[in-house]
């Protein structure tokens, strides 16, 4: 693959453009990375950050609002779990329960539990419980994901 990089001073923003004969593997791996350098807004207390997807680990609504979960701090997001999903599903965001969307990338091990239930071990220590209901779609986007469908 030719990569090209130009500056441009007079550009309102800075934009990629990407051109491809055919969406190949290699094609579809950049696709996904660029997705997760995309930009939402937190808010926390009086103060706004710029947050990267890929510094979520997790999203909880809680009270009808959104939080995003980053390594040790939370922030509220203006989405709620639909549109969260609608949105960045390809970047391995998956909803475990009700209120629950989880990274898959952050995941750091998972253990079985009673009753079809497994716990979600984050990288940052967190623990997390994957809904039986979610299980099987779970495991399927983990599957496609290890193999790199997703």
């Amino acid at each position: 693959m030719k990569v090209n990089y130009y500056q441009d001073a007079t550009l309102p923003e800075n934009r990629v453009d990407v051109y491809y004969q055919e969406r190949d593997a290699e094609i579809t791996e950049l696709m996904k990375f660029l997705e997760t350098a995309q930009v939402i807004v937190g808010r926390k207390d009086q103060s706004i950050k710029r947050i990267f997807l890929q510094e979520i680990y997790y999203l909880e609504i809680v009270d009808r609002h959104c939080f995003a979960y980053l390594d040790h701090e939370v922030f509220q997001i203006e989405y709620n779990l639909k549109l969260f999903l609608e949105k960045y599903a390809l970047c391995g965001f998956i909803q475990i329960g009700k209120s629950l969307v989880v990274n898959l990338h952050k995941i750091d091990r998972i253990k079985p539990d009673l009753n079809m239930r497994m716990h979600l071990m984050m990288e940052n220590g967190e623990e997390l419980v994957l809904n039986r209901a979610y299980r099987k779609n779970f495991m399927e986007c983990l599957k496609n994901a290890r193999e790199g469908k997703r």
